[in-house]
């Protein structure tokens, strides 16, 4: 079974909740306009694409400019950063079932 998060933190407390509370306001906001983005779009309105596809480039392009501006290590590094954030929540939430599902059994 894997356990909840644990060990001593480097990063003060206030910071992680900064964090947290940009990945969600971003993720929601972006999640949102893709979503009512598509929503809205003509069935043909990319002819013989993909409107998902043409939408993520766009939003791509749009992006491009920060992220070129952070430079490619940093980019890189956030995309890591937000992979491990998503896998560090699945185990801490997994966890949390487990001990439950034993407190019930």
């Amino acid at each position: 079974m894997a356990a909840p998060s644990t060990g001593m933190q480097t990063v003060p407390a206030p910071d992680v909740r900064d964090l947290v509370e940009a990945i969600l306001r971003t993720g929601l906001m972006l999640g949102h306009l893709f979503g009512d983005l598509l929503d809205e779009l003509p069935d043909d309105a990319f002819a013989g694409e993909d409107a998902g596809e043409v939408l993520l480039d766009m939003f791509a392009g749009t992006i491009a400019p920060v992220a070129d501006a952070a430079g490619r290590r940093a980019v890189r590094q956030t995309t890591a950063l937000l992979g491990a954030v998503a896998d560090r929540t699945i185990i801490d939430l997994q966890a949390v079932a487990e001990l439950s599902a034993e407190g019930d059994g």
